[in-house]
């Protein structure tokens, strides 16, 4: 029986994070008789949906999950469960899946911990570089903000490819940060209407987004100022 390991991470604030994670698999691979790669939650790709698909793709007859967060994330170990339940839906007899104990809750962490404190070090210097710049201090001259949902549920949904869909063709066009700043953000709540895009001033959701989708609202609504069918949120008055 062919054994798939995924790590599953969360999304972390720069691209070095991701990475970090895919060479862990690979450092893991290197010493386990298993197939090993990393997925994540939410905010990265490939996400947990698409590396489980993968799996079953190359034949795995069980695939086991390592939760790889530090520090131990509740939010990591409930949504891991909810987002096999919603993929297992999709299938008549899919694998068997398990999860292990976290990361963090491994013993062997502490003797790694032990190991970094009695291992080689660095002193830090008085100086580093400046914690403030002038630049830094600027609020950006965009015309829209855009917010992409990449929490649990829009990245099962295919967040990761809306985001990168959207800002290619705004490259495409020429579009930087000062025409349309792209922000990914967490939970914006109306979960089952996700992907969700949303362009701020206009206050236009746009809902069940796709690549396709993504492109038209790059191309309408960000570059020519004609919103795509997008919702606005009914007024409380």
């Amino acid at each position: 029986m062919t054994r798939h390991v995924l790590l599953v991470a969360r999304a972390v604030t720069h691209t070095a994070g991701h990475d970090a994670v895919h060479r862990l698999a690979a450092d893991v691979a290197a010493a386990v008789d298993a197939r090993v790669s990393a997925c994540f939650l939410d905010g990265a790709a490939p996400a947990l949906h698409d590396a489980l698909d993968a799996a079953v793709a190359d034949g795995a007859g069980e695939v086991l999950l390592v939760p790889t967060h530090l520090p131990p994330d509740r939010y990591l170990d409930t949504w891991i469960r909810r987002a096999h339940h919603h993929w297992s839906a999709r299938y008549d007899r899919p694998p068997p899946v398990s999860v292990t104990a976290p990361l963090a809750a491994q013993p062997a962490l502490r003797t790694a911990i032990a190991e970094a404190i009695a291992g080689p070090r660095q002193r830090l210097p008085a100086t580093a570089g400046p914690f403030r710049s002038a630049a830094w201090s600027t609020v950006p001259r965009h015309r829209c903000h855009v917010l992409i949902c990449r929490g649990p549920r829009c990245t099962a949904y295919g967040a990761n490819e809306v985001a990168e869909a959207l800002t290619h063709q705004l490259a495409r066009r020429g579009l930087g940060d000062d025409d349309v700043l792209v922000t990914a953000t967490g939970c914006l709540f109306p979960c089952n209407l996700g992907p969700l895009v949303v362009v701020h001033p206009d206050d236009t959701w746009y809902t069940h987004v796709d690549a396709e989708l993504a492109i038209r609202i790059a191309d309408e609504h960000l570059r020519q100022g004609r919103p795509v069918n997008g919702q606005r949120p009914r007024s409380s008055a």
